[in-house]
C-alpha cells in the first residue's frame, strides 16, 4: 500500500497537531510564565501570635499543583507535623496544627510549589513568633550530647502512618491490574492496526474484526482513566473516588512518568477516532495518523521508569521496547482471536503469512531493548532486589514465549507455503498455538507492572533523588528487611538539604528518627530529627531550613525505625567539611548492624524518654 506525498504531507499536518495537543503535559510551558509568589500568609509574615495557631495558610497569586510541600521550624529545629494540603481552589497550601501545636518561640515557614503554568519550582520562607507554649501531646527528648557539654537540639516523636501524617491510599492492587488492562489492551489496538495494514487489508470488512478493535479501544481508554486516578492518589494521598476528578490528574504534571501517563490517556481518547472506523488505517489519506495516535501512546510507556544512569537513551529504548512489544503481542491477539476464528479464504493465509514476517524485527528489537534497559537498571542487582528477581522470572517466560513462537513460524512455514486456504484442521492447530503464546505474552505484561510497583537496584527510590549529594549512605539489616537512604547536600557546615527514602518496610513504620552527633571533644549541638513520612515513604527537607551542622570533622548519624515487622538501630559516619568548594562526592555504601530492640520508654542511645500531655 503506497501513500502519495499529497496525503503523507495531510497526514503529517494531523500528526504534528496531535503532538501540539499533547505536548504541554510532556513538560512545555509559556516562556513568559510568572513564577509562583505569596500574596498573604496566616499567621502573617512577622507577626507575633500568643499561642501556636491551629492551621498555617499560605495562599498564592496563582494555581498551584498538589506536589507541595510545607516545612516547619522552630527555635532552628524542624518540627513534624502534618502533610500540607492543597484547598479546592488550588490557590492555598493549609497545615493543621491542632494535633501538633507548635513551641514558643521563633518559627520559619519555608514552603515549596510549582505553579500549574510555570513548569519552575518556587520556594520562600515567612516567619513569625509565638509568645506561649500550648500544651503539648508529647514532650521533646533532652539529653546531653556524647562526649561534649551543648544541649540537644531535639525534636519530639512522630507517629507516622498512624498518627498525623496520614496513611497514604491502598491503591496498588488497582492500579496494577489497572495498568495491565491499560497495556494489553492498548496493545491488541495498535498490533492489530499494524498487521491489519502491512498484511490482511480485507480485514477490516470483517464485522469480527471492528468488533474486537472498538472492545480493545474501549478497555484501553477505561484502564487509562483508572490507571490515572489511581497515580493520582497516590501521588496527593487523597482517596481513589476524589482522584476520579479529571480536575486532580494535573497533580500528576510533576513528574516524567505522571507527565506520560496524561499524555497516553489523551492519545488514547483520540484513538478512538480509528478504533471506530478501522478502514482509515488503509486509506492513503489517513492511514499515517490512524497509525500515529496509538502508536504514540503504546511509545509513552516507555517513560514508565524516571532517572538511572543512560536516562535519555533509556527512553528511547523504553518507547522501542514498547511499540515492538505491542506489534509482537497485538498481532497474536488478533490471529487468535479474529483471523483463526475459523476457516477462510486466501486473505486469512496472507494474514498468517504477513504476521510471520513482521513478528521476526519485533522480536529482535524487543529482546534488545530489554537487554539494555536489564543492563541499565539491575545491572548487579538481579537477585537482590525485588525488581531483579522479577526481572529473571521475566526473562525465563519471555523465553518460553519464543520458544512457542519459533514452533508456530515453523508450522505456518511448513503448512502454509502453498496453501491457497485456510482449512478447519489448520486454523484449530493454530488457534491453539498462537493461543498459547499469546497467554504467555500476557502472563510477561502482568509480570512487568508488578515490576513498575518495586525499585529497580541502579535506581534512586524517588523522584527527588539524584546522584550528586556530597554525602549517600544505604542502611540495610543483616535480614533484608530494612533498606533506608540517606542523602545529604553539601554535608558542610551549616544548613543541609535532606532527603529520607523508605524502600523496605513499605508499610506500617511507626516511628523514624535520625541522629546527628558531632565529633567528640566538640561543642557543636546534636540534631535529632523525627521524621514525618509523605506518600511512598519519603521525607525532603530544602537545604534553606535544612539540618544545620556546627561543625566539620565525623559526625555518626544514627537511624532509629520501628514499624510492625521490627526495631531497627543503624550507624553510620559522615564527614563534613568546613569548605563548600571541597564537599567529598562520596558514594553510596551499605551500612549492616545487628537489630537493637529498645525496650519501650528508652530510647536507644540509653537515655530515657518521657511523652504524655503535660
Amino acid at each position: 500500500m503506497h501513500c502519495g506525498p499529497r496525503s503523507l504531507r495531510r497526514g503529517g499536518l494531523i500528526v504534528v497537531a496531535a503532538f501540539a495537543a499533547f505536548w504541554p503535559l510532556l513538560g512545555a510551558s509559556p516562556a513568559a510564565a510568572a513564577p509562583v509568589s505569596v500574596v498573604s500568609s496566616s499567621p502573617a509574615d512577622g507577626s507575633t501570635v500568643a499561642t501556636s495557631p491551629a492551621s498555617i495558610t499560605v495562599t498564592f497569586d496563582q494555581t498551584i499543583g498538589s506536589a507541595s510541600s510545607v516545612v516547619i521550624t522552630c527555635n532552628g529545629n524542624a518540627v513534624p507535623q502534618p502533610g500540607a494540603r492543597t484547598t479546592e481552589d488550588l490557590r492555598s497550601l493549609v497545615v493543621d496544627l491542632s494535633g501538633t501545636p507548635l513551641p514558643r518561640g521563633s518559627c520559619v515557614v519555608g514552603w515549596k510549589v510549582q505553579g500549574l503554568v510555570d513548569a519552575g519550582t518556587n520556594s520562600g520562607t515567612f516567619t513569625f513568633v509565638i509568645q506561649q507554649d500550648t500544651v503539648p501531646t508529647t514532650v521533646p527528648v533532652n539529653t546531653a550530647v556524647p562526649g561534649g557539654t551543648a544541649p540537644v537540639a531535639a525534636a519530639p516523636v512522630t507517629q507516622t502512618g498512624s498518627g498525623t501524617t496520614p496513611d497514604p491510599p491502598k491503591v496498588g492492587g488497582a492500579l496494577g491490574l489497572a495498568r495491565l488492562l491499560s497495556t494489553l489492551a492498548l496493545a491488541a489496538l495498535f498490533g492489530s492496526l499494524v498487521l491489519i495494514t502491512v498484511a490482511w487489508p480485507e480485514g477490516v470488512e470483517y464485522i469480527l474484526t471492528i468488533r474486537f478493535l472498538r472492545y480493545a479501544w474501549l478497555a484501553a481508554f477505561l484502564g487509562t482513566v483508572v490507571t490515572v486516578a489511581c497515580m493520582t492518589a497516590q501521588a496527593t494521598g487523597k482517596g481513589f473516588t476524589s482522584s476520579l476528578s479529571p480536575t486532580s490528574w494535573f497533580d500528576l504534571a510533576h513528574s516524567t512518568p505522571g507527565k506520560a501517563m496524561l499524555a497516553r490517556l489523551v492519545l488514547v481518547a483520540a484513538s478512538g477516532w480509528v478504533a471506530i472506523r478501522p478502514e482509515r488505517c488503509i486509506d492513503p489519506t489517513t492511514q499515517l495518523p490512524a497509525l500515529a495516535l496509538p502508536g504514540l501512546a503504546v511509545a509513552t510507556m516507555g517513560f514508565s521508569r524516571a532517572g538511572g544512569k543512560l536516562e535519555l537513551f533509556g527512553y528511547g529504548a523504553g518507547m522501542l521496547h514498547a511499540v515492538a512489544m505491542a506489534v509482537w503481542l497485538g498481532g497474536l491477539l488478533l490471529l487468535s482471536r479474529v483471523v483463526l476464528a475459523g476457516p477462510g479464504d486466501d486473505d486469512l493465509v496472507h494474514a498468517v503469512r504477513g504476521f510471520s514476517r513482521l513478528v521476526t524485527p519485533a522480536w529482535i528489537a524487543t529482546l534488545a531493548t530489554g537487554l539494555f534497559q536489564l543492563y541499565r537498571l539491575d545491572s548487579g542487582h538481579l537477585l537482590n532486589t525485588d525488581h531483579g528477581r522479577l526481572l529473571v522470572l521475566k526473562v525465563i517466560v519471555v523465553a518460553a514465549m519464543v520458544f512457542v513462537g519459533v514452533a508456530t513460524r515453523q508450522f505456518v512455514h511448513a503448512r502454509l507455503a502453498r496453501a491457497d486456504v485456510m482449512s478447519a484442521p489448520i486454523a484449530n492447530k493454530l488457534r491453539r498455538a498462537v493461543g498459547m503464546e499469546a497467554v504467555i505474552g500476557v502472563v510477561v505484561l502482568g509480570i512487568t507492572s508488578w515490576m513498575l510497583a518495586s525499585p529497580p537496584g541502579n535506581l534512586d527510590a524517588s523522584g527527588v533523588s539524584r546522584d550528586n549529594y556530597a554525602y549517600q549512605q544505604r542502611f540495610v539489616d543483616s535480614t533484608g528487611k530494612l533498606d533506608l537512604r540517606l542523602s545529604a547536600n553539601p554535608s558542610r557546615v551549616g544548613p543541609n538539604e535532606l532527603l529520607v527514602e523508605i524502600v523496605k518496610p513499605k508499610a506500617d513504620i511507626s516511628q523514624v528518627t535520625i541522629r546527628f552527633d558531632p565529633p567528640p571533644n566538640t561543642t557543636a549541638a546534636s540534631v535529632i530529627l523525627s521524621v514525618p513520612l509523605s506518600v511512598g515513604g519519603i521525607a525532603h527537607l530544602d537545604q534553606d531550613i535544612g539540618i544545620p551542622l556546627g561543625v566539620a570533622g565525623a559526625w555518626t548519624v544514627t537511624v532509629d525505625l520501628v514499624a510492625s515487622v521490627g526495631t531497627f538501630h543503624e550507624t553510620a559516619v559522615m564527614n563534613v567539611l568546613a569548605d563548600a568548594n571541597s564537599a567529598p562526592n562520596v558514594p553510596l555504601t551499605t551500612v549492616t548492624q545487628p537489630i537493637v530492640t529498645s525496650p519501650p520508654g528508652v530510647g536507644t542511645n540509653g537515655t530515657t524518654t518521657t511523652t504524655g500531655s503535660g
